[in-house]
């Protein structure tokens, strides 16, 4: 993970090029508060769970991620929210169940919600890892095509591999391949490994398989000393291939997801609230709520959260098909 650390030497510049810094991208964290909880937790735990044993899968999902902690620091936000959040989802279940709605079996509400909670933490920590891999490899993929077609430009000047690699580095758009690139010259300039090195660690580190496959292949095309021109071209017209097949696979996504809507979403809420009206009707309840307490579930808890994640999944497949 030391690679991860925040780094600002300057690049020596090649012969007529603008001087530039190479660093390795770090995700730092904002605010004032979130800082301080990170390093809370892990002067609690996460210190010890450093020492003690080593997480080498967890530290590579980290990096691929972006974020820039030890396994031990984000095990330790794990289980100190954790503990938080269960200790929160029982008091206020408790005050609400138990105070307000006065239900006969108000204890099972309790325990549902706050073991809910206990299990929702611990996924939510695992899910936030595979979501921001996997829009990092997505905004890579996106920024792949046309970051091959420059280097196909360049390449075709007859331009060194090195001083390819340093103008990419430069560039002011599509900042996620550009930070790959900085990755590539940090590992030549400030960690003094050769470029076919650099360009393999760095493949080896990036969460997009298109992007390490790309890179592989331009340390094997400079070690053979094969046509880089040609190569490059050949392979951003695949990637605008693949690019264009995912986006006719999310327009055919979309039908599913409409009827999905209208089906779980919309007749679902309607078959709840005739089943509140019933309830009401024959005086009886339903789990120990009133035909009110649904209602009021339903209006202010199941039907946000169904739209919510209808409109989260929608997202997701959008992102992944731009």
């Amino acid at each position: 993970m030391a690679e991860n650390a925040r780094a600002t030497p300057v690049v020596s510049p090649a012969p007529g090029e603008t001087p530039t810094v190479a660093e390795v991208p770090a995700d730092e964290p904002k605010g004032f508060f979130l800082p301080k909880y990170r390093a809370f937790c892990y002067r609690l735990v996460g210190e010890r769970i450093d020492r003690s044993e080593g997480n080498d899968a967890l530290a590579g999902k980290l990096q691929q991620a972006g974020f820039n902690m030890t396994p031990g620091m984000h095990t330790s936000m794990l289980v100190v929210t954790t503990l938080i959040g269960v200790g929160a989802a029982f008091a206020l279940s408790m005050v609400l169940f138990a105070v307000i709605i006065q239900p006969t079996n108000w204890w099972e509400f309790v325990f549902v919600i706050t073991l809910v909670t206990g299990v929702s933490i611990p996924a939510g920590f695992r899910f936030t890892i595979t979501e921001r891999i996997s829009n990092r490899k997505d905004q890579l993929d996106r920024e792949l095509p046309f970051t091959l077609s420059e280097l196909s430009v360049l390449a075709s000047t007859g331009t060194a591999p090195i001083k390819l690699m340093r103008r990419m580095a430069q560039r002011g758009h599509d900042p996620a391949m550009t930070a790959q690139f900085k990755r590539v010259i940090y590992k030549t300039d400030i960690q003094g490994k050769d470029l076919i090195t650099a360009l393999a660690e760095t493949a080896k580190e990036s969460p997009s398989t298109a992007v390490r496959e790309a890179f592989w292949d331009l340390a094997n095309m400079i070690h053979q000393g094969g046509n880089l021109d040609e190569y490059l071209r050949l392979k951003a017209d695949s990637v605008f291939q693949l690019k264009r097949v995912v986006q006719k696979e999310f327009i055919e996504r979309l039908s599913t997801f409409l009827d999905m809507y209208v089906s779980l979403v919309l007749v679902g809420v309607l078959m709840i609230a005739v089943a509140a009206f019933l309830i009401n009707a024959f005086g009886q309840t339903a789990a120990g709520l009133d035909a009110n307490d649904l209602l009021l579930l339903l209006t202010f808890g199941l039907v946000p959260l169904a739209v919510v994640m209808t409109v989260i999944m929608i997202s997701v497949a959008y992102a992944r098909a731009e």
